[in-house]
């Protein structure tokens, strides 16, 4: 190497030269697509006794669905979040893919934003691991959300029937020789058994929440609310009716009426009259303006 040679080089030269090495192999995300970047958190470092029971329990759940809030106001517009055990999928707003965008700055935006987020809800160190899916059709993405709901199940039967043999004595090598291999019918009727079934589970840590956006007409202006679902259905093709219109809404696919919610938490009408609100005070966040969140700006609220 001719140190006076490199040495006498201009930045816009280095930065022809050298740029092409960073993005070559980072290809841009492919348009009119619909963009899911799936979030699975890792722990690091030693946590606290109120974390012990991760992936499950409430305090991790709280601090992920603190998370997934955060991330849906902070960061990327984002119009769907689906959350079950350590995971967190995003469906991004289509506005954000309008001109061309490289995948490394999504992931790592995301995935960094997340952890950030994480540490602020909950005091403990997670590495987030970020996966971006670019699917060709709604359905798809109808498709995506469900089988998350269905991974979420399997994981919580799975998580439920080894705590349980592990109580009966079992130790965790033998506990997970019980669980290898063993269908998810077979597990469930293991965990009837030896546990109390998939009931005696949770409902939020057997069927995930998901969080959307409520729109409300005020005095001629759209406003916007975080909307939490945490007792999703335990029937699927009840859950998959309510998943398809919630997603048909934001991605602008059907109309809102299509949207059965489950009864536990009603919905919102599409149009009000103005400055009127149905839902209880003490089960509504505020509505915020007619933005749903800066684009690319990453906040971390503050309390």
């Amino acid at each position: 190497m001719d140190i006076h040679k490199l040495s006498q080089r201009g930045i816009g030269d280095l930065q022809r030269s050298l740029e092409r090495f960073e993005n070559y192999n980072d290809g841009f995300i492919l348009p009119d697509t619909f963009l899911v970047v799936r979030l699975d958190a890792h722990r690091m470092g030693e946590w606290s006794s109120a974390y012990s029971d991760y992936p499950c329990g409430p305090a991790v759940t709280k601090a992920l669905h603190d998370t997934a809030r955060s991330l849906m106001t902070s960061t990327f517009r984002v119009l769907v979040a689906f959350v079950h055990g350590d995971e967190i999928s995003l469906l991004i707003d289509p506005s954000e893919s309008v001109n061309p965008m490289r995948r490394s700055k999504l992931i790592s935006t995301v995935a960094s934003a997340a952890a950030a987020h994480f540490m602020k809800a909950s005091g403990q160190q997670a590495l987030f691991e970020a996966r971006l899916s670019e699917l060709p059709t709604a359905e798809r993405v109808v498709e995506y959300f469900f089988w998350q709901r269905r991974y979420c199940f399997r994981n919580a039967i799975t998580i439920a029937l080894r705590g349980s043999l592990i109580a009966q004595g079992y130790s965790a090598e033998d506990a997970e020789k019980h669980i290898h291999g063993v269908s998810e019918q077979a597990r469930l009727s293991k965990l009837e058994q030896v546990g109390g079934g998939a009931k005696s589970i949770p409902h939020t840590t057997r069927r995930g929440a998901l969080f959307c956006w409520e729109t409300l007409l005020r005095d001629g202006r759209e406003h916007f609310r975080l909307a939490s679902h945490a007792a999703l259905s335990d029937n699927d093709e009840e859950y998959l009716q309510f998943l398809s219109g919630v997603l048909g809404e934001a991605l602008g696919t059907s109309s809102s009426a299509s949207v059965p919610a489950p009864a536990a938490e009603p919905r919102l009408a599409e149009q009000l009259p103005a400055n009127t609100d149905p839902a209880p005070a003490e089960q509504k966040r505020p509505f915020r303006g007619n933005k749903k969140t800066n684009v690319s700006v990453f906040k971390v609220a503050t309390k």
